[in-house]
């Protein structure tokens, strides 16, 4: 920015070509004036705004501008409390423009938000109906809430057949927990007919991908020789992979 300053102007007086000349100034010679740099009329220059904070900056592009993304995204910092206070209900705000927007990622933010009843009082039927609405756009672990509360029956009517359909969308996916529920489901001849064979599939793909409770899964259905013979050995291990997972039933002897 320019500096301002005051300046004097000194008015010069001619002087003769030959330095060994030169004129005096008269005896009654007033001193050169001073004058102010700023010409008459000018205003001072507005002083450079402020930079925005990051959540000022996604709070315009929000509401302003209309990005469902950034919406989400300032809802996660009242969320958190990053970039300034935590405060959920705000966090609920922000991820219901993000949802209405169309945004997948809000939606399964805040049906997780209504369900938990975090800043606000809980809402399971919403919350149900937000995770239908993320499970169709692939939100990872939307799919499987939903089906957790399909079979319990938590935000409306249990629903054991959708939801053994939701578990194996989520398995598919890449879910573990939805391959062990899905499997347990089999197992039990919940949703759908009794598959045992099917269930140490499940079970096994669980166990392979980290679920301590399919690795549990499947050393039950080897000691009891469901879906396949009977493996005491083999039970063992699986008993053993499930405690190393955190499966703390598997560790009981």
């Amino acid at each position: 920015m320019k500096r301002l300053g005051v300046f004097a102007s000194i008015v010069l007086l001619s002087s003769a070509c030959n330095k060994d000349t030169a004129t005096a100034a008269p005896a009654d010679a007033q001193p050169a004036a001073v004058v102010d740099e700023q010409a008459e009329g000018e205003t001072e220059p507005e002083p450079e705004p402020e930079p925005e904070t990051p959540r000022q900056a996604h709070t315009r592009e929000c509401e302003d501008e209309g990005k469902t993304e950034t919406c989400t995204a300032l809802a996660v910092m009242w969320e958190r409390g990053r970039e300034g206070p935590q405060d959920e209900a705000k966090a609920r705000e922000y991820y219901k423009m993000g949802c209405d927007g169309g945004h997948p990622l809000g939606c399964f933010n805040l049906a997780l938000m209504l369900e938990q009843g975090r800043g606000g009082d809980p809402a399971e039927d919403e919350a149900r109906t937000l995770y239908t609405t993320a499970c169709e756009a692939a939100v990872e672990g939307s799919c499987l809430n939903l089906a957790v509360m399909l079979e319990l029956g938590k935000g409306g009517d249990a629903d054991k057949p959708k939801a053994r359909e939701m578990y194996s969308k989520a398995c598919d996916a890449g879910e573990m927990t939805g391959c062990s529920n899905l499997g347990r489901m089999h197992m039990l001849g919940e949703g759908g007919k009794k598959d045992a064979k099917a269930a140490r599939e499940m079970y096994t793909k669980a166990c392979e991908g980290g679920d301590g409770s399919g690795c549990y899964g499947m050393a039950l259905a080897m000691e009891k020789g469901l879906g396949g013979k009977r493996n005491n050995k083999g039970a063992a291990e699986f008993r053993q992979k499930a405690c190393d997972a955190g499966f703390q039933q598997a560790c009981a002897k």
